[in-house]
Order: C-alpha cells, then sequence, then structure tokens
C-alpha cells in the first residue's frame, strides 16, 4: 500500500494539565480520500482536528502521548504557519470568518501563504466556481450573510491555499436538509478535485455518504471503524446516529404535557409574558432585500418556531426582534410597547432574552461566571458595589450563584461549573448559551439554533429543558432552528420563511403538509 497522507498514532491531549480530551487515538488518511470522524458532543472530535492542525495551544490544551504525520513528517515540534504551507489546513467549527470584511476579502486571507498572485486567482476563481452564491457576493460585508453561506466562505476561504488535505469541523452544523445535501456534494468536488478530507461531522448520514472510510469517536477514544459501508450497516451507528434504530423513537412532547425536572426555578420579577406582533417588517442591507413585509403573532405563553431554508431571513429577524439590526420598515411590539427603535439594552430590560446563531460567550471565563452575566438585569446592588466587593455585594453575588447552579442542573452542565468555555465542545457551549439567557429572568425567549452541534438524544433532552421552562416560568419561546424532529416536538405554532417572505403559518401538521414548504426545504423533486 502506497504511504499515508496523514497518521495519527496512539495521540493523547489534555487540557490545562488535567482535563483528559483524547486517550490513544490512532487514524489514517490515504491520499485521495475522504475520512469522516463521527461522535457524540464533547466525544474529542474538535480536539483530534486541534492536535493535528497544530492549533492547541491556543485553548490550554497539550499533546501528552503519541504523534502525527502528515506526508512522513513529524508535526509534534512544528508550529500552526508551518502546517499551513505543508498543505493542511483547517474549516473550524462554528463559520469563523471576518464579519467585517467582504466575501472577496475573506478569500484573500485565505490566500495570504501563496505568493503566486496566478495562483491566488486561480485558487479565487475555484472557489466561486464551487460557492456562486459567494461570486453574486463577493463584495458584501461577510457577517451578512446567512449561516449556510457563511459555512460556503469559511471553506472557500480553505481552499485558497490549494491545500492537501482539509480538515472539515461540522459543515453541516445549523443547515437545512437541502443545503446539508449540497456541503456533501461539495466535499466530493473538492476531493475529485485533488484534495483529501478529513471530516468530522455529527450528521452521520452526510458523512457516511461522502466518505471512505470513518471512525467512531466516543469520550476520547475510538470505538469503532471501518468502512462507510461496513459502519453504516451496525445496529449501534444506525441506532446512535442515523436515528433509524427500533430503541431511539422521535417523542413528541405535547403542549400539555409536565415534564419532570431535577430543579425548580426561582424568579425575582412578578413580570408575565405578553405578545409579539412582527407586522409587515422589511429589511434591506445595501441592494439586498433580507426581509420583505414579514408578518407573524407569538401568542403569549407559547412556543412558536420561526423555520426556514438557509438564508431565507430567521436570524435576520431574530437580530431585529434583540436590537443588534435596524427595520428598514415595519414595526415589532412587545405588549404595548413598540421595541423595533429601541436599543439591544432597553429591550433587554422588557425581558427579552436571546442566544445566538454564532455563539457569543467568554471563552476564558468559567461557566459559572458566564451564567451570573446573565443574572446582572435583575441583581440590585450596583456596579461600582460589587467591584468594591462590599458586604452586600457578596452576599447577592453568593445567592446568585445558587440560582445560576440551579439552571445547569436544569441543563445538566452543573459538572462543567469552574471549567473555562473555551475547552467546551460546541454542544455544551450552546447548552452554556442557553443558561445565561435564562438566568436573567425572561419572559421572552429568542432561540436561534439551540442544539446546532447536538445529536438526535442531546437535542431530545434540550427540548425536554426547554419545555420544562416554559411550562414552569410561562414565558414565550420565538424559536429558530434546522432540526426538524426538534421544532415539531416542540413548537405549538410555526411561521416558515423562504427568500425573506412569509410563505406558510400554521400548526406542526400542516407545516409538514404544506407543498411550499416542501419544496423550500427539500427541493422540487424531493417534495
Amino acid at each position: 500500500m502506497p504511504d499515508p497522507l496523514l497518521v495519527v498514532d496512539g495521540l493523547s491531549v489534555a487540557y490545562d494539565g488535567a482535563v483528559q480530551a483524547l486517550h490513544d487515538v490512532s487514524l489514517r488518511v490515504d491520499a485521495g480520500s475522504v475520512v469522516a470522524v463521527l461522535g457524540s458532543n464533547g466525544a474529542g472530535k474538535t480536539t483530534l482536528l486541534r492536535a493535528i492542525s497544530r492549533s492547541l495551544g491556543s485553548v490550554g490544551g497539550v499533546v501528552t502521548a503519541g504523534t502525527v504525520h502528515f506526508e512522513g513528517q513529524e508535526l509534534n515540534n512544528r508550529d500552526t504557519s508551518w502546517v499551513v504551507r505543508a498543505g493542511l489546513v483547517q474549516v473550524p467549527e462554528g463559520r469563523r470568518i471576518f464579519r467585517d470584511l467582504t466575501v472577496e476579502e475573506n478569500l484573500n486571507a485565505g490566500g495570504y501563504t501563496v505568493r503566486d498572485k496566478g495562483a491566488r486567482r486561480d485558487a479565487r476563481d475555484r472557489a466561486f466556481e464551487l460557492f456562486p452564491i459567494l461570486a453574486e457576493r463577493r463584495d458584501q460585508r461577510a457577517g451578512l450573510l446567512s449561516g449556510g453561506q457563511q459555512q460556503m466562505l469559511a471553506m472557500g476561504r480553505a481552499l485558497m491555499s490549494s491545500p492537501k488535505l482539509l480538515l472539515l469541523d461540522e459543515p453541516s452544523l445549523g443547515l437545512a436538509p437541502k443545503l446539508v445535501e449540497q456541503i456533501g456534494d461539495i466535499i466530493q468536488q473538492i476531493h475529485s478535485m485533488g484534495t483529501s478530507v478529513l471530516l468530522i461531522e455529527q450528521n452521520a448520514a452526510m458523512g457516511l455518504r461522502v466518505a471512505d472510510r470513518a471512525y467512531v469517536l466516543e469520550v476520547g477514544s475510538v470505538t469503532a471503524e471501518g468502512t462507510s459501508a461496513q459502519l453504516s450497516a451496525t445496529d449501534e451507528i444506525r441506532d446512535r446516529y442515523l436515528g433509524v434504530g427500533s430503541t431511539s423513537p422521535t417523542r413528541t412532547i405535547h403542549e400539555d404535557e409536565p415534564v419532570d425536572v431535577p430543579v425548580h426555578l426561582q424568579t425575582s420579577s412578578p413580570a408575565r409574558a405578553q405578545e409579539l406582533r412582527v407586522e409587515d417588517l422589511t429589511v434591506k442591507f445595501g441592494g439586498i432585500t433580507a426581509l420583505s413585509g414579514v408578518s407573524f403573532t407569538v401568542a403569549a405563553g407559547t412556543v412558536h418556531a420561526l423555520i426556514g431554508p438557509n438564508g431565507a431571513g430567521k436570524s435576520t429577524c431574530i437580530n431585529v426582534l434583540g436590537g443588534a439590526y435596524r427595520a428598514t420598515s415595519g414595526t415589532v411590539h412587545y405588549g404595548t410597547t413598540e421595541i423595533s427603535s429601541l436599543r439591544a439594552h432597553r429591550i433587554a430590560d422588557l425581558g427579552i432574552a436571546r442566544t445566538f446563531q454564532n455563539i457569543s460567550l467568554s471563552l476564558d471565563a468559567s461557566v459559572e461566571d458566564n451564567l451570573l452575566v446573565g443574572r446582572h438585569r435583575v441583581m440590585r446592588t450596583g456596579t461600582v458595589a460589587q467591584a468594591l466587593r462590599l458586604p452586600n455585594a457578596r452576599r447577592e453575588e453568593r445567592k446568585e450563584r445558587e440560582n445560576v447552579r440551579r439552571i445547569a442542573v436544569l441543563l445538566g452542565i452543573e459538572e462543567l461549573l469552574e471549567t473555562e468555555v473555551h475547552t467546551l465542545s460546541y454542544g455544551d457551549r450552546k447548552r452554556v448559551e442557553m443558561g445565561r439567557a435564562l438566568a436573567a429572568e425572561p419572559t421572552l425567549l429568542l432561540l436561534d439554533e439551540p442544539v446546532a452541534g447536538m445529536t438526535h438524544g442531546e437535542s431530545q433532552v434540550m427540548a425536554d429543558a426547554i419545555r420544562a421552562v416554559q411550562q414552569e416560568l410561562g414565558l414565550s419561546i420565538l424559536l429558530v432552528e434546522h432540526d426538524m424532529p426538534f421544532v415539531m416536538g416542540l413548537a405549538e405554532r410555526i411561521t416558515v420563511l423562504d427568500f425573506g417572505k412569509h410563505i406558510a403559518e400554521g400548526s406542526p401538521t400542516d407545516v409538514q403538509q404544506d407543498p411550499e414548504v416542501l419544496r423550500a426545504y427539500l427541493g422540487t423533486a424531493a417534495a
């Protein structure tokens, strides 16, 4: 057999000298192949890519045993820049693009190490050929792209250096089914152009479709490996990762069904949920219309979902409701208060809290301290008293830390309270962000892709937690999410957007059967 392109042999990794993330992991990637690494949330998949790309040091990780060889060269003593120049490039999870740069400027940044101008131009042309939407929006600021378009940009930027091996970390994260299929096709095109791929994926169906060989990573160790066909045929993989086994059916949570919770939350405010009315909302960015005359109502104390394919305008709508974007026209009322002209902190004062599509946490702070930030809205002692550590401020802080611990128990992250956020998996960070929003005691909760990066089982646990909170506190929830079993089992009413326009609304059953919705999500042939 020819020498492999990448060999990982007996690799072990720890964070901050104590937390063991990988133990004795071995795998290989042959030249001209696509290899998938599957695993649940927190299995160590991202840590594996960081160890290969030599980016562990920036997050407090260190290789404690084992080796990584790329084209016969040991990487343990190499830095990140050497690895990139050698032809090994990583696309990190979470769509980490330069939001304030244009699409073309982001691509040019990816070709920084390529000295030949002609080679850079050719690579940019190939990126535009793979991702035509990026060519259409080459002069648009990257932060205004949809989540799917940002993922394409991150992949296109990585391809600018014409890598020999592309490391892809969760490229289907938070994408609609039609776009997930498109990303899978693009990975196959990248492979056909001569680039090998090591793919980290929780979407096992997509990963096994495009890969030649796959490894399963659980709690930092390889528990299974084989060809994609072999792994797809095993009951364990079909049940746990493909959602088609007999032991993990999707459970629908009914509106009036009580949910057992390990702890009850306490509130310090008598405020109650109010009706949210979005009326004829239009948002434009330059010449691009992100929302066009969108209207819907979220009844007080209900769970309402806002769904649609990537680029439909869902996150733009959430950003207007939370005060991050200004509407071009139209209004938004929460109760009797018009909020479409208010700043974000004034909207938060009304009891509206949110999570973000691209996670926004203090990475170097602990989970507990991140949750405590959410309590500042309800704390009575002022900033000066807290800074001076006055007795009343210390007493209140002790009380509030107990409150955030109750939230952590509810979300299943109590064991992570003292852990710094940068060491957490993507799915655990989503739980922390949810907890921070709940800590603010909202009456309206805006959730932007709350279960992105979670497996089927993990998303079901999150659904139980959301339903429990909604029932116990009586708050309203507006939910944006691509995980349809999660949405259909949780939402009482659903509004569907496509290309910035309202195309359908109704109960989950009505929406599931609407031909326009099926076409938007799955494409005409599938519908």
